[in-house]
């Protein structure tokens, strides 16, 4: 069942990928750029995701890859070991990173530095020193010194330990040394490609286990890709046996569309050279609550709303709620535009602060002639952010006024679900999904009330089996709650949104946070607006659900939070680290890297190190992973806030676990602070 899931969600992307023309180079067996077994030293476009299932005698893999930077890759796999083992184990999960020392250039060839199954328990560990050079349109050749498997010894290496997911840094670039290397040609048949290699690797345990016959150092391999996306490949292996490959690959930066289906924004109305700056309607009571009627009417055709508006002679604060656009700054640009239209002449300062669950997140200050000036300009973009200032916002300015009819307010929703667990234990994917019914209730800017309940119609998650654990079982129960919680009270809160300051931000939460604790949880953030760093902290008091995910609760409770610090560290790129106590009552750290691009698309990975040991923390040793997020308005053309997560671990284990709370602070103001509006500053005219 997990394998045809695999097989399934990866045919399913492909009309998505046929459209983004994806320029990849070629894929190996493991899902990585090279040969057939063999790497090579050329990285594929920047920004890339591939997925690839691949199969032979001796395992089946299956591997989702990302291209993190330009030269920087990173890649997840399991792999099903066939007749033979690892540390008693038939399947096999790593890591792989390469990273691109020198590019191609006319005389000389790309230079690339790899590390196979770094972290695993070293079925497939080995590093790796790769050159490779086009030496012709249509031939490509590629030479490379190895480690580990590729050492061309029969020396067998082991994990650091016996649980795997130790990065085994002594042993890398250690021991003999082997070489590999092969040639790749584009023959005449348009997208058919031959390979052929000396393999480095002789197979050791698959040999000793009686899993295939290694009769030749050399392999061979035709390979066929439709529009630089899809790819097949058949090799002979070994000199004894047959492997296949299917791989798909999508890039954030191509949406499948070639365009998009959202509303066109209103123009820049520009004043006339002779412009009225008389502000005498500004004495007007009436002026605040008609002009509200008047952004509301023109925002809603924009897909935003009015949250509140502040107006004197010269200056004009717009309150707004972006229900729509997954990138801010177009919001902040739809909302400059509105001022433009609906404004007197003498408002020379627009300032826009988007709100975000009662809590004003930061305050866009935009000159009027700045906006009629650029708005045609080729570099406008980049003029209008240098000319805009970007501060921290705070309360509502005397005789500003709230929009009627916002609070209280009641809302709901009721929409499929899916649930996707990767690459653990169990399997290469275990899916669920059903019904889930939403509901929130907005009391007062910052006040409300939520929670949801779930129906699951269909799946396999609950049919996983417990791992081991020498912790308190706070997360490997998980199969429990989905065999038991068929119908689920997934999460009921209050929530309290506030800010004590113009750079602090606060949220208090009561209630059943989420389908394995409640209780209460606390969080204080200092960020201010105009910086590229922040810092946080939460403490939570909570107590483990019963399985069933109604209203009872288990015996176990813990009190348990974390020091955050957070840095943008470019446009687009950020990191976090939390220090602190874990779910079950480890102390330890959490680093994770995220890069998010000006459509939506976020991609990263994460590791979190604790004072749990290897053997009381089971298979996998520590926690690590990549996750994705996915822009439902990527896909479709169409804007809306949607999207859809998925997180790749080695192992879902206790240690390292960290309470999972809706509203955390960072990730609802970032996006409108300097470095998140920065990062999709290029959709601000859209």
């Amino acid at each position: 069942m997990a394998k045809q899931l695999v097989t399934a969600a990866l045919l399913a992307t492909t009309s998505a990928v046929l459209a983004t023309g994806a320029s990849a180079q070629s894929l190996n067996l493991y899902g990585n750029s090279g040969l057939i077994d063999m790497p090579t030293a050329e990285p594929q476009p920047d920004a890339q995701i591939s997925g690839t299932i691949s199969g032979s005698a001796s395992d089946r893999k299956i591997t989702l890859a990302f291209q993190l930077s330009k030269r920087l890759s990173a890649s997840f796999r399991y792999s099903e070991l066939n007749r033979w083992t690892i540390a008693g184990n038939d399947n096999d999960r790593g890591f792989d990173v390469q990273f691109q020392l020198f590019e191609e250039t006319d005389t000389l060839p790309g230079v690339a530095v790899g590390l196979r199954d770094f972290m695993g328990q070293g079925a497939y560990g080995a590093e790796y020193l790769v050159a490779t050079k086009k030496v012709h349109p249509s031939l490509r050749l590629t030479g490379g010194l190895g480690w580990g498997r590729l050492s061309g010894s029969n020396t067998l290496r082991v994990g650091a330990n016996a649980q795997g997911g130790v990065p085994t840094v002594k042993q890398w670039f250690n021991g003999p040394v082997g070489f590999f290397g092969g040639a790749e040609w584009q023959t005449p048949i348009k997208g058919m490609t031959f390979k052929a290699e000396y393999s480095s690797d002789k197979y050791t345990r698959e040999v000793a286990a009686g899993a295939i016959k290694r009769k030749s150092p050399f392999n061979f391999g035709i390979e066929y890709k439709r529009r630089d996306a899809i790819s097949f490949g058949l090799y002979y292996l070994h000199g004894s046996e047959v492997g296949l490959r299917f791989s798909t690959a999508i890039n954030p930066k191509r949406p499948p569309s070639a365009g998009s289906l959202e509303r066109a924004p209103v123009p820049v109305i520009a004043r006339p050279a002779n412009y009225s700056t008389n502000t005498d309607w500004a004495n007007q009571p009436s002026f605040n609550a008609t002009a509200r009627t008047q952004f509301a009417a023109v925002l809603k055709e924009q897909g935003l709303g009015v949250e509140a508006l502040s107006v004197t002679g010269r200056s004009a604060e717009l309150r707004i709620r972006n229900n729509t656009f997954n990138a801010s700054s177009q919001a902040i640009g739809r909302a400059a535009r509105s001022m433009a239209l609906v404004l007197p002449h003498s408002v020379e300062e627009f300032i826009i602060t988007p709100v975000v669950n009662g809590i004003p997140a930061s305050s866009v200050v935009i000159r009027r002639s700045d906006l009629e000036r650029l708005e045609n300009d080729a570099m406008g973009t980049e003029k209008i952010l240098a000319a805009s200032q970007i501060r921290s916002a705070f309360a509502l300015p005397e005789g500003g006024e709230y929009q009627s009819g916002l609070y209280p307010n009641f809302s709901w929703t009721i929409a499929p679900y899916v649930s996707i667990s990767l690459f653990d234990g169990s399997g290469p994917v275990r899916a669920s999904g059903g019904l889930r019914a939403s509901a929130d209730y907005a009391i007062s800017p910052g006040f409300s009330l939520s929670g949801s309940v779930t129906q699951r119609v269909f799946g396999n998650q609950q049919d996983e089996t417990p791992p081991p654990s020498g912790l308190p079982r706070v997360r490997t129960d998980r199969a429990l709650y989905k065999r038991q919680g068929k119908t689920s009270l997934e999460r009921l809160t209050a929530d309290y949104m506030f800010k004590p300051s113009p750079d602090f931000y606060g949220r208090v939460s009561v209630g059943y946070l989420e389908s394995m604790f409640g209780g209460v949880s606390t969080e204080l953030l200092w960020q201010p607006a105009n910086q590229s760093w922040g810092l946080g902290v939460d403490v939570n008091y909570v107590k483990q659900r019963d399985f069933d995910q109604l209203f009872g609760f288990r015996n176990y409770d813990v009190v348990t939070g974390h020091v955050s610090a957070y840095w943008a560290v470019n446009r687009g790129l950020t990191a976090q680290l939390d220090v602190g106590r874990y779910l079950a009552r480890d102390w330890g750290a959490t680093l994770s890297v995220d890069r998010t691009f000006a459509n939506g698309w976020r991609m990263g990975a994460y590791a979190t190190v604790t004072d749990a040991n290897s053997a009381a923390f089971g298979e996998g040793s520590f926690t690590k992973g990549l996750r994705l997020s996915v822009p439902l308005s990527w896909g479709i053309g169409t804007p809306t806030r949607k999207t859809y997560a998925i997180d790749m671990n080695t192992e879902a284990r206790d240690g390292g676990a960290r309470l999972k709370v809706d509203n955390r602070l960072y990730g609802l103001v970032s996006e409108y602070q300097r470095p998140g509006l920065e990062a999709n500053w290029a959709r601000f005219w859209r």
